[in-house]
């Protein structure tokens, strides 16, 4: 058996980097930890626990998956 005690990081998708910011910084109060970026790349990740990070990369024209 394995025993996790925690995922390096998840990575996803956003339409828009400054709202996810404001979601997962400002309104859920999570640090950010890191920022990568050039012209027109923006990666952030957010601790999300001790050992677990939620990276987003910004990718612009995504789209919400559709609802099932």
């Amino acid at each position: 058996m394995v025993r996790v005690i925690g995922i390096h990081h998840l990575a996803l998708v956003t339409a828009s980097l400054d709202r996810t910011i404001r979601y997962w910084r400002d309104l859920l109060g999570l640090e950010m930890r890191a920022q990568l970026g050039a012209p027109g790349y923006r990666q952030y990740f957010f601790a999300a626990g001790e050992r677990t990070l939620v990276a987003f990369f910004e990718w612009t024209g995504a789209e919400p998956v559709p609802e099932k």
